[in-house]
């Protein structure tokens, strides 16, 4: 099972405990999202900065967002010589060589964008198949082939040949040649290893220490690998691995990775690099990856699980891949793996039956002060993990009869008497000191079955939020005592849905409801707060979904739509509280916060239903958690967050837990490696390779006659390339700079004037700072009659004319220009007309999703505009709906985004199939999408969600045989123009989109 460990070490701290159980998570590279084979047999990053990645089918080059493949042409000498790639290796000046199946080595020369290629025969290589590559230190590369090895250098000439029998050399097929830093050459043939000392004739066999690394050493060597202390470690095929150290003679043995009967036995090791220090990660050809700590020979397999978001797609790989900034690439028969290993203090862990766990959904955590993790999950399950251990207890409905009845757990609190208070179907209590095994129930006044949203401990009371209002009860009596909303009363509750609770020492409490924030006195009556449209610094919205309290007792409030509000002014009698608010024009990931929690370094800490952020008490400033290291979390759940003994935060949500540890997390330190990726100069594709080498040309030249200008461009630093923003401007020609949108790395410009520009190109971090910067010089060359000189020229033969010549031709001019003003005439109402329905199309492309074809979110608030106004005017009703697809992130996850944009396509068709002409379907963004009803109320806009609900999800999408079920969550809100803003609307009709997922998804929900 991908992740699980083979004789695991417990950890010191609690973090540490937990972070043991942490999935290692992968993106990939398919055919289905531009891989031109998904059997990838070698990967290599050159100089520049890109990714190579040979396959069965074609050479392909990936700057993080696509990729650019070559193939073989044969009437192309300078084409890929042929389509299997079996090696890689970067050239020191920023080619690429390759070793391919039927044609020798190729060199690819980035000045030139094209291949040269050395076959076998006089004068070439030993034989056309090639097995490995490495460089001999100078400009060269030793080539492996069925033959033995040859020594090429950057001319491609033969240098030096070495044959089985030869000075030593071993007989057979050589798999695997290396160089390590002090020159000494390695070879692995099929029987056996032999190195070669820099300056040496003779090739010297190498001998194992024991019978393990003796017998490994016999079974054929695919692959080497030195680490920073000069150790240099072998792969083999069915032997597991060995390693020589420095001035070591004799392989050594490690128990773990030597030996037929290991894990790694039973395999062929393809490729070994070090992922963090002391920790070797190996590619194994029919076992996944494996995980390798030196110092503790403790060694972890991770492999294929179709079950697990994020998990190795195949596990036949063939190569591994350390790159520059950190990220690990893994050549697999599924495609291309990647996995961003730099430290970053956030760890996804992965829950279900199959990792030990009741559940897959972490709806409530509390952490006991006896160091147990305790997880409320769907269905009953309640677990405890304890953390010092790792070891896992059940307590929930599948251990024994008790209160859990199948209900997701929504809360969990404990007392210092030992009491575990659990809420799902209604209270029960567990006391497993006592020996119970699953909570038994515990009735409360005036509440019903599935009634329990949120619960806290207090110094003398237990606070139960409900559905049917708040209930406390004391501690030392059991007394309990049920505030509800009575709308007769303004000191009431303002509303019965009571989702957040924070206890306060006075005895007051704060109470966040579905409608408004309630401060509680001490005398059970409660104060209210709303959202006040003509206040900026009320409440930012009436659902207060989380409370908690920074170190300077500030209150921090989370809402469900309206984002994180501060309270900057606690009430008075005379006035209301003000607030300073964070929403996702400052960085959040969503509106919609589920819980807030303090962090040891001072920050509170947001999930939201589309990630984690923190945001700093000091300034505001928002940072955005990197969803790479929790892929697994595809939302977080209301309420469901706590803090560890070491001050690590943990976040619940679906499918798993993340944990974050604040004192580890560190900003990233981006490479500076901003590269040209595509240039179309005047119409045809031009050498954007050369662009990117230091003395390279760094001009564009345009054609005469044709000045149109397209440069696509992208940050070569693949463990930030979701989140990395671009600038441009072209010097001498814009003023300011701009900024594309999303993944759109493009800069157009069409009709430039003949001159001299110098294009700027800059990658921003999500805050603005400018991580790297490139510029392209651009020539326009001058047309011949806009030269000055041949102006001049003109006008002085003009002047020049006799003036007989001139009363002859002025007739004949005269005459011209009738019939040239006529023609002209007769083209400026075609050029007029063509320019209308120009305008026309543009006007309609503006308004239009360039993905979908429909409407695009500029086009409905236009709409919404005149609806809104005519509402007004003559009270005709009308609906908004908002579509939220359902786990669409694991469709994009699982079969790549050129996949999940055609079934967005077909989403979109869909639902618009499922309108009246008169409504209107627009996408909002990403994989929402809008709906305005016109002349509906909310009960007849509920029977057009419903018609859109089944249209998208009763029928699987098929795409090349692959089936994918989509549905989507509805919420809709008839509008109130007379009452509202239309900020207030779309905060409504989010919360009931909100309320659709909570609820469990694909239904419709009415604010």
């Amino acid at each position: 099972m991908a992740g699980f460990g083979v004789g695991r070490v417990l950890a010191a701290d609690p973090s540490a405990v937990l972070a043991e159980r942490a999935e290692v998570g992968f993106q990939t590279l398919s055919n289905a999202n531009g891989l031109s084979n998904n059997t990838v047999m070698a990967l290599a990053q050159d100089r520049t900065g890109f990714i190579w990645i040979g396959t069965l089918g074609g050479l392909n080059r990936f700057d993080g967002y696509g990729t650019r493949t070559f193939e073989h042409d044969p009437h192309d000498p300078g084409s890929l010589p042929n389509g299997f790639v079996r090696a890689l290796l970067p050239a020191g000046d920023g080619g690429m060589w390759l070793g391919t199946h039927t044609a020798g080595v190729a060199y690819y020369d980035p000045r030139s964008d094209r291949f040269t290629t050395l076959g076998a025969g006089a004068g070439g290589l030993g034989h056309v198949q090639v097995y490995a590559l490495a460089p001999d230190g100078q400009d060269g590369v030793w080539v492996a082939t069925v033959a033995g090895l040859d020594h090429v250098g950057r001319d491609l000439k033969i240098r030096e040949r070495v044959r089985p029998g030869e000075q030593g050399f071993p007989e057979g097929y050589v798999f695997a040649i290396f160089r390590d830093q002090a020159g000494t050459l390695w070879a692995g043939t099929e029987k056996a290893v032999a190195r070669r000392a820099a300056g040496a004739g003779r090739w010297q066999i190498l001998r194992g220490a024991d019978a393990d690394s003796a017998y490994a050493l016999t079974t054929g060597t695919w692959s080497f690998f030195e680490d920073p202390a000069g150790r240099v470690w072998i792969g083999t095929n069915g032997g597991g691995i060995v390693s020589v150290a420095p001035g070591e003679e004799m392989a050594q043995s490690h128990p773990s990775l030597t030996g037929r009967d290991t894990p790694l036995g039973r395999a062929t090791v393809r490729g070994i690099v070090e992922e963090r220090p002391g920790v070797l990660w190996i590619s194994l050809f029919g076992g996944g990856v494996a995980e390798y700590d030196i110092g503790q020979d403790r060694l972890r397999l991770f492999r294929a699980d179709p079950n697990v978001p994020g998990a190795l797609m195949g596990n036949f790989t063939r190569g591994i891949l350390k790159d520059r900034g950190g990220v690990v690439w893994v050549a697999t028969n599924m495609g291309v793996a990647w996995h961003n290993s730099v430290p970053s203090g956030v760890a996804g862990i992965a829950l279900g039956q199959t990792r030990g766990f009741s559940g897959r959904d972490a709806w409530s955590l509390w952490t006991a002060p006896d160091g147990g993790l305790w997880l409320g999950l769907d269905d009953g399950g309640l677990d405890r993990l304890d953390l010092s251990s790792g070891h896992i207890v059940p307590f929930g409905r599948g251990v024994a009869p008790g209160a859990l009845a199948g209900t997701p757990v929504y809360a969990i609190r404990g007392t210092n008497g030992g009491d575990i208070w659990v809420g799902s179907a209604g209270l029960a209590r567990l006391r497993p000191a006592g020996g119970e095994r699953t909570p038994q129930p515990f009735p409360l006044p005036g509440t019903k079955a599935r009634d329990v949203t949120v619960m806290r401990v207090g110094d003398k009371h237990l606070w139960v939020g409900t559905y049917y209002g708040l209930v406390r009860q004391s501690l030392s009596d059991g007394q309990a005592t049920l505030f509800t909303a009575d709308p007769g009363r303004p000191d009431s509750l303002s509303n019965n849905e009571v989702w957040s609770i924070l206890p306060r020492p006075d005895g007051t409490a704060w109470v966040g409801t579905a409608n408004g924030l309630n401060l509680m006195r001490p005398d059970g009556s409660f104060r209210r707060f709303h959202r006040e449209a003509d206040r900026p610094d009320s409440l930012p919205h009436d659902y207060v979904a989380a409370l908690t309290q920074d170190n300077r007792g500030r209150l921090w409030v989370g809402t469900t739509g309206g984002g994180v509000a501060l309270m900057v002014r606690e009430p008075t009698d005379d006035q209301p509280p003000a607030f300073r608010t964070v929403t996702r024009l400052h960085g959040l990931p969503s509106n919609t916060v589920a819980s807030l929690t303090p962090g040891s370094d001072g920050r509170i800490w947001v999930s939201t239903d589309n990630g984690l952020a923190a945001i700093d008490p000091d300034d505001f400033t928002v940072s955005l958690l990197e969803r790479g290291a929790a892929e697994n979390i595809s939302s977080y759940l209301p309420g469901s967050a706590t803090t560890l003994p070491d001050g690590g935060l943990v976040f619940g949500g679906t499918n798993g837990i993340t944990l974050v540890q604040p004192s580890r997390i560190r900003a990233h330190a981006y490479l500076d490696a901003l590269a040209v990726t595509r240039v179309v100069a005047g119409g045809q594709p031009a050498n954007a390779s050369a662009l990117n080498l230091p003395g390279g040309p760094g001009q564009v030249h345009l054609p005469p006659g044709n000045r149109r200008l397209t440069v696509e461009f992208a940050l070569l630093d693949y463990a930030v390339t979701g989140t990395v923003r671009y600038a441009y401007r072209l010097e001498g020609f814009d003023s300011d700079w701009t900024e594309p949108e999303g993944e759109h790395r493009v800069a157009a410009y069409t009709n430039l004037p003949p001159g001299h520009y110098t294009l700027a190109l800059r990658a921003l971090a999500p805050n603005g700072q400018v991580v790297a910067e490139h510029s392209v010089g651009v020539i326009v060359p001058h047309l011949w009659h806009e030269w000055g000189w041949v102006r001049f020229l003109g006008l002085a033969l003009a002047l020049s004319a006799g003036a007989g010549i001139v009363m002859m031709l002025e007739r004949a001019r005269i005459d011209k220009l009738s019939e040239a003003k006529r023609e002209l005439e007769a083209k400026v109402e075609e050029r007029t007309a063509s320019l209308r329905d120009a305008n026309d199309r543009l006007a309609e492309l503006a308004t239009r999703d360039p993905l979908t074809g429909i409407h695009n979110r500029r086009a409905f608030m236009e709409r919404l505009d005149l609806e809104w106004s005519a509402a007004l005017r003559h009270g005709q009703p009308f609906c908004v709906l908002m579509l939220d697809l359902d786990h669409f992130k694991e469709v994009n996850d699982t079969y790549g985004h050129l996949v999940g944009d055609t079934v967005l396509r077909e989403v979109a068709q869909r639902a618009q199939g499922a309108l009246r002409e008169a409504d209107m379907l627009a996408r909002y963004g990403g994989e929402e999408f809008v709906v305005l009803t016109s002349h509906t109320d909310a009960e007849q806009a509920t029977v057009a969600a419903e018609r859109i609900r089944i249209a998208v999800g009763n029928t699987p999408i098929m795409l090349d045989g692959v089936v994918i079920q989509v549905t989507v969550s509805i919420g809709l809100s008839q509008a109130q123009p007379q009452k509202e803003t239309q900020t207030n609307l779309f905060n409504r009709t989010d919360t009931a989109l909100y309320a659709a997922k909570a609820a469990g998804r694909n239904r419709v929900k009415v604010a």
